[in-house]
């Protein structure tokens, strides 16, 4: 248990074995097998979230993130931080991003009828990616849900940009010729962001939360933000910043020329009934 934990760690670690840690792996081990109970019955309580992202000009809504979110009998709700690593190191992310992805076209089809120009942002995860089925199924699912691709975004974690970058660009190159966009999740947050970004462009960056949390007393925060969406807009690359929560971060950052804003502020993760109620229930379909 102490070397699964070291090796979790990054390695070239020393750790003691403690009591807790074997909790941990038991809960893991646990979970893991609630997982894939949920899967073989029709992907029981898994349910998708959405966040708004609104447009910085104005606030209007632009669209929203399909988040995934896991509740058990056992636990309750279980954080995404802990349930993805557990689907991703199992291979059960394939199942499951299959899922979510027909989901969230269902509902942004449906939500269309009262937003026109609403995007929905998809995250896929880099294992999905050497799933050989990835972009038939993705054809085929846009194809029986027949919904405009343009309304589609698909996003990838920066991390997922430092793999088989040949892959990467065959991936994407198929992606956009169906018409939907990328987006580069947790920008700022890697070793080698501008270099991932040269090499493998994406049509939106997102820039990590982490640069909005101290950006109230952080010069290098604000001159970070400021310089990516420079840098970015010189190359028509569009910018959406992730983290915003209160009125005073929004004043700060309101003369940055972002393009996007995703955060508490303009609204938390809600269920699809709840986001719709919040946002659509007045307008005429």
């Amino acid at each position: 248990t102490a070397l699964d934990h070291a090796k979790a760690k990054g390695k070239s670690k020393i750790i003691f074995f403690e009591q807790k840690l074997s909790e941990h792996k038991t809960r893991e081990l646990k979970l893991t097998e609630l997982l894939r109970e949920s899967i073989e019955n029709d992907f029981r309580d898994f349910e998708l979230f959405c966040q708004p992202q609104v447009f910085a000009s104005n606030g209007k809504l632009k669209g929203g993130e399909a988040l995934l979110r896991w509740r058990t009998d056992e636990f309750g709700p279980i954080s995404p931080a802990e349930f993805i690593p557990i689907l991703e190191n199992t291979n059960m992310i394939v199942p499951v991003g299959k899922w979510v992805f027909e989901r969230a076209l269902t509902i942004c089809k449906e939500w269309l009828k009262f937003c026109p120009d609403f995007m929905m942002s998809i995250n896929v995860s880099y294992i999905q990616l050497y799933d050989e089925n990835f972009l038939d199924f993705v054809k085929k699912t846009i194809k029986r849900i027949d919904i405009p691709t343009s309304h589609i975004i698909v996003e990838f974690t920066e991390s997922c940009f430092v793999t088989d970058k040949d892959m990467l660009h065959s991936v994407f190159n198929s992606i956009r010729e169906l018409g939907m966009k990328i987006a580069m999740d947790d920008f700022g947050t890697g070793y080698s962001s501008l270099e991932i970004l040269k090499e493998v462009p994406a049509d939106i960056v997102k820039i990590d939360k982490a640069f909005v949390r101290n950006i109230q007393s952080s010069k290098f925060d604000k001159t970070f933000i400021r310089f990516v969406v420079e840098l970015c807009h010189d190359v028509d690359i569009q910018v959406c910043l992730e983290g915003v929560e209160t009125c005073e971060e929004l004043e700060i950052i309101s003369q940055m020329g972002l393009d996007f804003i995703q955060g508490y502020y303009f609204g938390k993760p809600l269920d699809t009934t709840n986001f719709y109620e919040t946002f659509f229930r007045n307008t005429v379909a």
